[in-house]
């Protein structure tokens, strides 16, 4: 999902937004006004106004940015993101709302001919109406802000995460569960189910589990990095009894059950690079699978492309792209040279 232009940005550099902050605070000057039977004098009114109408533009773009691209997995850590940058906000809202008021009621009083001394002295009974206020709207503006918009940004992540849920279980059953990719396995079971029946018993105990998985997976955002290395190692037995010593897999992960990772996304980088690269015994294609600084898992072979590419293969790393910035907020990283190609999947440590 792209981030560069949030609703609230969107929202805050429109007019509508400064009109409707000008109105709001109209009306409120004017409330006030009425609250105190008139004491408010018109020059009172407009420094009121006009004060007010700065601290709401400027507390929400305080907001916005305090705010601003929140990404989170789990309630818990929603909550915790939330409490510190809500605790972050409100000190900036409490110090800017005391320097504004501490600013121009200064201004005024020295117009006025008021001593300074005297004013800084008062200045604690005074301004303490004006201040809490200020704050009170600051706080107020700024809270009800980032709980519209995070609204907003909830409902059409749930509603994108749903569709591209939709989408990619129907890309990974479709892929996986295809008649191909049965056609072969069948085909390999029936030329040593004569020759080696325990072989043959282990591959269809591989077969079944691959299956398994895929359907027990399939309504899971998540799942744990060992579980998914142990489905890859299933499925690349099922192709290496197929093409022998033409295609090599090399894992090398510590600690896997420390981390989680998309379902089926490493077993379809697996797929893709033996399905668009040439495997001889000449010349094999090695894969191997890795950890990098804890943060991402890698998937990179020796590149010896096929002459000729359908589309499948940018469709379906644009579609694991997009699941994966859904899910973790993170991006899936591609680098591709003459000599190799590696994807870099973000992982999260549990």
């Amino acid at each position: 999902m792209d981030h560069s232009k949030l609703p609230s940005q969107k929202f805050l550099a429109n007019r509508r937004f400064h009109l409707y902050t000008i109105i709001g605070c109209l009306f409120y000057t004017t409330v006030l006004g009425l609250i105190t039977k008139g004491k408010l004098e018109a020059t009172s009114f407009a420094v009121t106004m006009g004060l007010m109408v700065v601290q709401v533009e400027l507390f929400a773009w305080i907001g916005l940015f305090v705010f601003g691209n929140i990404n989170y997995n789990t309630v818990q850590e929603f909550i915790r993101k939330i409490l510190v940058r809500l605790l972050i906000f409100y000190v900036f809202v409490v110090v800017i709302a005391g320097l504004m008021f501490v600013l121009v009621s200064a201004i005024l009083s020295y117009s006025q001919g008021i001593n300074m001394g005297l004013f800084f002295q008062q200045l604690p009974e005074k301004e303490l109406r004006g201040f809490i206020v200020g704050s009170s709207i600051g706080l107020l503006t700024g809270t009800v802000i980032f709980f519209f918009f995070e609204l907003i940004a909830a409902i059409k992540r749930a509603q994108q995460l749903t569709e591209e849920k939709m989408r990619y279980h129907y890309e990974t059953l479709k892929n996986q569960m295809n008649p191909h990719f049965l056609f072969n396995s069948l085909n390999t079971l029936s030329s040593i189910i004569y020759q080696d029946v325990q072989l043959a018993d282990h591959f269809i105990v591989k077969l079944s589990s691959i299956y398994r998985y895929i359907l027990d997976q399939q309504d899971n955002k998540l799942v744990s990095l060992e579980n998914e290395l142990i489905f890859v190692k299933d499925y690349f037995y099922l192709q290496q009894l197929r093409d022998n010593d033409r295609i090599g897999l090399e894992i090398l992960v510590d600690q896997p059950a420390n981390y989680l990772i998309l379902p089926v996304s490493l077993q379809l980088l697996v797929e893709n690079a033996l399905k668009h690269n040439i495997a001889t015994t000449g010349k094999p294609l090695k894969i191997k699978i890795s950890m990098e600084d804890g943060k991402y898992i890698l998937v990179e072979n020796n590149l010896q492309l096929k002459q000729q590419l359908d589309g499948s293969f940018q469709i379906g790393l644009k579609n694991l792209g997009e699941r994966i910035k859904l899910v973790t907020g993170n991006e899936l990283i591609v680098e591709k040279n003459n000599e190799k190609f590696c994807v870099k999947i973000p992982t999260i440590a549990i």
